[in-house]
């Protein structure tokens, strides 16, 4: 018997082609074999605020012209995929069909929730199973007053009642926006009204906080800008009340509160387009970007100026591409990320902190765009990690401010310690100077008090300092009665015929050599000063008459026996001495009257002599 053998490529053929056709019809009918109708919502176990689920039906109405019978009628209705609700970014009408039963013993109070804020319209029919009559309608348009909403909240909600043991279809109209798509979800929340009124209190009571936080940050930083007119507290402030904005808008509590009577769409798309301008400005001028590159500050100024553009036709009445602008910077704002790790590698102060900021905020706006489009699942956490992830941001770009005011007030400490030390140096060298001066200013009057006692020629004291001397000396004598006090006029001789002979500098030499010659012979506790001229005086204490008239003698006989050299010349003077003695009766004029007497006397009787005007003179004799 013979075996025939296949080649491993004809094995291959016969297996691989039946298993594709086996996989494909799987693909292609598995959904329908397996799929399971939607069941009726039982609002007796439903947990509240949970959503419609998988439990139901959705039809998509491109033409925006379907009416409520149309829709009824139409084959096209789809069974809802597992966990998908978002519908993406459409102009598109998205009608939504399910059934709610009531199996409890009591009428059911509900509401019905959209679960997002911004949408154009929404209309809610509902009426009991089987029931050919007229549906119950309900409606909420996002422009309209808020006053005009069935039920009294910033997200479409809608008020339904369910008797006990009933069943009722439900049909729901869902209106994106026709100047622009906007994001469209097959989803409603359900809830019993007393649970929807207490769980959306506590949310309100969040989303205030969060609010309030942003506000009071905002004004923190605006007034710290007026104290210390440091531009970027005044850009985190405007940063910080735009997304405080952003938040009110996108929540829907912005239109609830602020704009209750009229707030459309377009208002929404103008407050993000501000909020992203002051998020890239605050961005660029904290992470000093114009200084560390300037490739990426040019992108950075671009990108606001295109989000200006964008705000300005967005006011001009087009808010379509405005629209399309935000959604697309929205998603770079991934980009800032490595921009702060950039400028962190840079040494810029807090950028490494910052980054970190922006990351967490970075995160929920994703995330929020990614639901936005239907590339995640929606969910209630979703739904709040954009204000969460905001809401610890702006903690963290708060605590990011007051390092950097603290930072500033460093700066200034230092600088204020810099300039008291400055100022203590300055002072110090001031102080230096004005002791130095000082000391010039004594040296220069401890000198000029010199100069005017002291003879400038000859050194000796002069006529002031002699006149101060002689009342301290009279002053003395009139305490102590047995004191003796003489006062020697000491005149040169023919002095005038010196200077006339020898010159007048010959005569100075002569002037000091006298002087010379009075100081040595004098006692020092004596006094000898130049009166003037050839005129010289001295005083002396407590010696006798006789002693007086010796020393007069001994200083006659020293100048007539001096020699005076002067330019190779030799002049020999003589001198005359007039003696007075002091009486308790006299004064310094008296006492100067009795020795000039005494000098004319002795000039009188022909010079080169000692004459007292002593009562005793007649009795001394000279030696």
């Amino acid at each position: 018997m013979g075996l025939i053998l296949t080649g491993p490529q004809s094995i291959s053929r016969k297996v691989l082609l039946p298993s594709i056709l086996v996989y494909i019809c799987y693909l292609l009918f598995s959904p329908l074999t397996f799929a399971s109708e939607p069941s009726a919502i039982d609002i007796a176990t439903h947990h509240q605020g949970e959503t419609t689920g998988d439990n139901y039906y959705y039809l998509i109405d491109s033409s925006q012209s379907l009416s409520l019978s149309d829709v009824i009628t139409s084959a096209e209705w789809k069974k809802s995929e597992h966990n998908i609700t978002n519908r993406g970014f459409t102009s598109a009408v998205s009608w939504m069909k399910f059934t709610l039963k009531n199996s409890s013993q009591n009428d059911f109070d509900m509401i019905l929730e959209y679960v997002e804020a911004t949408v154009q319209s929404i209309d809610i029919y509902h009426r009991k199973l089987g029931d050919k009559g007229e549906f119950i309608h309900s409606n909420f348009t996002f422009s309209a007053p808020v006053s005009s909403r069935e039920v009294s909240f910033y997200r479409p909600a809608f008020e339904l009642n369910l008797p006990y043991l009933e069943t009722h279809e439900v049909y729901v109209k869902i209106f994106p926006g026709s100047q622009f798509p906007m994001h469209s979800f097959t989803a409603m929340r359900i809830w019993e009204q007393t649970q929807f009124y207490l769980s959306t209190h506590v949310e309100l009571t969040f989303m205030v906080i969060l609010l309030c936080t942003e506000l009071f940050m905002g004004l923190a930083t605006l007034l710290v800008f007026v104290i210390s007119r440091d531009k970027m507290f005044l850009y985190y402030s405007l940063f910080a009340f735009s997304i405080a904005s952003l938040f009110a808008s996108l929540s829907g509590i912005w239109g609830y509160f602020f704009a209750r009577e009229s707030y459309h769409l377009w208002m929404v798309v103008f407050q993000i387009s501000l909020s992203q301008i002051a998020a890239i400005w605050f961005v660029r001028c904290f992470l000093n970007i114009r200084h560390i590159s300037k490739i990426i500050d040019n992108a950075l100024l671009l990108v606001i100026a295109v989000s200006i553009t964008g705000a300005i036709i967005n006011l001009s009445g087009f808010p379509y591409y405005p629209r399309l602008i935000i959604d697309n910077t929205a998603f770079l704002y991934i980009l800032l990320v490595p921009i702060g790790l950039f400028a962190w590698s840079k040494k810029v102060p807090h950028a490494g902190l910052f980054t970190f900021c922006w990351a967490v905020f970075i995160l929920g706006m994703i995330a929020a765009s990614l639901r936005l489009r239907g590339y995640l699942i929606d969910s209630f956490v979703l739904q709040w990690l954009i204000y969460i992830g905001g809401f610890i941001e702006a903690f963290l770009l708060t605590t990011i401010m007051v390092f950097r005011l603290r930072d500033m007030q460093n700066a200034k400490l230092k600088i204020e310690l810099k300039h008291r030390l400055h100022l203590e140096n300055y002072a110090n060298e001031l102080s230096e100077q004005v002791q130095q001066q000082t000391k010039l200013l004594l040296d220069a009057k401890e000198k000029a008090e010199v100069e005017a006692r002291v003879d400038i020629l000859t050194g000796l004291t002069n006529r002031r300092s002699f006149i101060e001397s002689a009342h301290d000396f009279i002053a003395r004598a009139k305490r102590c009665p047995n004191t003796n006090l003489y006062l020697l006029m000491i005149d040169i001789d023919h002095f005038k015929k010196v200077n006339d002979t020898y010159g007048h500098a010959a005569g100075d030499a002569v002037l000091i050599a006298v002087a010379k010659t009075l100081s040595d012979t004098i006692r020092t506790i004596d006094v000898v000063s130049r009166l003037g001229g050839e005129e010289f005086a001295a005083l002396m204490e407590n010696k006798e008459s006789q002693g007086a008239i010796d020393l007069s003698e001994r200083l006659r006989k020293a100048i007539e026996n001096l020699v005076v050299v002067f330019e190779g010349q030799t002049i020999q003077i003589t001198t005359s001495i007039g003696i007075a003695k002091w009486q308790p009766i006299d004064n310094l004029d008296s006492l100067l009257n009795q020795a000039d007497n005494a000098l004319y006397l002795a000039k009188k009787l022909g010079r080169n002599c000692v004459q007292s005007s002593c009562l005793e003179r007649q009795q001394l004799k000279l030696v």
